[in-house]
């Protein structure tokens, strides 16, 4: 019995159309939630605004086109920013093709294997450094922009922290710290009523103060600039096989941080 790519594909004869209002207002509470978040993870990861922005479009078809459940919602995550700026920056945006193509390998090897039974035996304290430890590393990728600075020259996050801020101290500028904080402070603070929950945080307060920072005196400070109005051509990853080795480890680590 021959199996075709339409037999795994959803159809319309599968939907109950009577849900179909609510599906709707789901896919737009997710989206406005979705944005910020892609155009934020696509800068911290190294590959712009704009990778971040056609990924989730394109991750968020999939997922829903693949997906093994009829209840999921799918987007961006900051995690992988933190296992995808050093591949950026060392072999270059057209490496993360390929990196992501073995990561989808390895999880499919990892779904064979059973080896999701043995995430029981990982302790809380293990997930809890594992996860506060991507938040300050995050933070620390984001310094030059809530700086306002150029990134630090090194290897290490730390040492590259630590030029990021010698550059703030050789030319210091407060405004971007002052927008940056502001930011926070309206998530902060929008959260905090009920009724305003129907917006979430995160875009309240990226067009909130965007909006502030059209006030003269702000108006300076860098911003994402153009966004491209369609999506980009597909390309064959590449493939450096003087590099597979470490692509092959990059392409570990993501599997596993997925999973």
């Amino acid at each position: 019995m021959r199996s075709t790519l339409s037999t795994y594909l959803p159809s319309l004869k599968d939907y109950n159309f009577k849900f179909f209002k609510e599906d709707l207002l789901a896919g737009i509470t997710v989206a406005i939630v979705a944005l910020p978040l892609a155009l934020a993870f696509g800068v911290t990861s190294g590959a712009g605004a704009a990778a971040g922005l056609f990924t989730a479009i394109i991750a968020g078809i999939l997922a829903a086109a693949f997906g093994g459940s009829n209840f999921q919602i799918s987007g961006p995550t900051g995690a992988m920013t933190v296992v995808l700026l050093p591949i950026i920056a060392r072999y270059g945006v057209e490496a993360l093709a390929f990196v992501g193509l073995l990561a989808g390998l390895f999880l499919i090897v990892f779904a064979f294997a059973g080896i999701g039974r043995y995430v029981n035996y990982i302790p809380w304290p293990v997930i809890a450094g594992f996860t506060n430890g991507i938040a300050v590393i995050i933070f620390l990728q984001q310094l030059p922009g809530f700086l306002g600075v150029a990134k630090g020259e090194g290897e290490g996050i730390l040492i590259v922290s630590w030029h990021t801020l010698e550059n703030f101290l050789l030319k210091p500028d407060f405004k971007p710290i002052l927008l940056s904080l502001l930011t926070i402070a309206v998530m902060l603070v929008w959260m905090r009523f009920k009724r305003l929950k129907a917006i979430p945080a995160s875009m309240a307060a990226l067009t909130i103060v965007s909006l502030i920072s059209l006030l003269p005196g702000l108006n300076d400070v860098p911003r994402i600039g153009t966004i491209p109005n369609s999506l980009p051509s597909p390309v064959l990853p590449v493939i450096a096989r003087q590099h597979l080795t470490e692509w092959v480890r990059a392409g570990l680590a993501i599997a596993v941080l997925a999973a």
